[in-house]
């Protein structure tokens, strides 16, 4: 029971071989043009809003309303089908976000929504981050966003623009939401469209822009997002998509320079990185968007070890590969947070990670709050078997 006293937080301990699955590809999509938006672009001196707009059961219409000026932007979105909708202004300015804050003394943390809109309403109403009416209640505490909001989904638009919304509420407030960009992310912003539904080209066809300039840098979203980081710390937590691999810790790149980096780089194709320093931070198999190794156990203690020392930090929370619950490896120092959101949705019951006073707990959609899972194994060379 040493083990237990030592970790930072409360744990169960799991036998090894516990089955964690990983994401493969896309099923099968039907999906069709629908409700989306509101799209906004720069075109010249006029900002040009688009939203489609469910007309009847059957058929969509697309509203086009120009401005001039940045403060008479006002923005809805609404979603039919739960009848959700929320209206905000478009922020003041844009701003890269610091890469290194103080622990507050609440946190919650959030992965891989995969425009997910229900879900991450619903967790983060259970969490009361936010009320019925999309406003933030969180007061100082701060919001983490680990990556992976795009694709899956059918209503990455809203969920984007929901976060958008609450960061400058958050701030007003004393909090903060953060947003770290994860592989899907990327992915988007420099053409990798094979997970993209088909709903978005559709609609692309419908309010006749390209789904390539949606987040490009003449569109408000394609902006925001070139203002987040790869990676942040918060208090001993380092917070990242995929992971920090051994090879990435042993170069002399710090946080800042892997965000700059991976700033600079968004929207150009993977085929046009050619310079090795970027491909450190981009690399499909070590790079920071991708690293998958210690979340499915295959490097050692002493490489994890590495990795710690490299970010001056306790814990590294990561997405990216799915896990049936918050699940913490390497004596507490790697927490697992991708969960199975659509499954636990239909079940009625979503988890997620939740951080108060440096302590990691599991925390569910009703707000109850239990320990995270610590999952032993055998030997530092036992791992986790899984897909791509």
């Amino acid at each position: 029971m040493m083990l237990l006293k030592q970790l930072a937080f409360p744990v169960l301990l799991l036998l090894a071989g516990t089955p964690v699955a990983y994401a493969g590809g896309p099923a099968v999509d039907k999906s069709q043009a629908g409700p989306d938006g509101p799209h906004v672009f720069y075109r010249g001196k006029n900002i040009v809003v688009k939203t489609i707009e469910a007309l009847d059961d059957t058929s969509n219409i697309v509203r086009v309303k120009y401005y001039t000026k940045r403060e008479e932007v006002q923005l809805t979105c609404t979603l039919p089908k739960s009848g959700d909708s929320f209206t905000f202004p478009l922020q003041k300015k844009l701003k890269v976000e610091k890469d290194k804050y103080q622990m507050p003394d609440r946190m919650l943390v959030l992965s891989d929504i995969e425009g997910n809109f229900e879900a991450f309403k619903i967790m983060l109403q259970g969490a009361k981050v936010i009320d019925e009416d999309f406003n933030w209640i969180y007061g100082d505490g701060h919001l983490m966003l680990v990556g992976d909001f795009f694709d899956r989904g059918l209503n990455v638009t809203e969920v984007l623009w929901l976060i958008y919304k609450l960061e400058p509420e958050a701030e007003e407030a004393g909090g903060q939401v953060h947003f770290v960009l994860g592989n899907h992310e990327v992915m988007n912003l420099c053409g990798e469209y094979s997970y993209v539904r088909n709903k978005y080209m559709e609609n692309a066809k419908l309010i006749g822009e390209d789904y390539s300039l949606w987040f490009d840098d003449h569109s408000e979203l394609g902006l925001w997002l070139r203002t987040k980081n790869a990676v942040e710390k918060v208090g001993d937590y380092v917070f990242c998509h995929a992971g920090i691999s051994p090879a990435l810790a042993r170069t002399t790149l710090t946080f800042r320079d892997i965000n700059v980096i991976a700033r600079k780089s968004l929207g150009r194709t993977y085929s046009d990185i050619a310079d090795s320093v970027t491909l450190l931070v981009y690399n499909t198999r070590t790079g920071i968007f991708w690293f998958r190794d210690a979340a499915k156990h295959k490097i050692s203690q002493e490489e994890m070890d590495e990795v710690l020392h490299y970010a001056g930090a306790k814990h590294i929370v990561v997405g990216h590969t799915l896990v049936p619950d918050v699940l913490a490896m390497y004596d507490g120092a790697l927490i697992c947070v991708d969960l199975f959101h659509d499954e636990n949705l239909r079940q009625g019951l979503l988890k997620t990670l939740y951080i108060e006073d440096g302590r990691s707990y599991i925390l569910d959609s009703k707000g109850v709050k239990s320990s995270v899972y610590v999952i032993g194994f055998n030997t530092t060379s036992q791992a986790l078997d899984g897909g791509p």
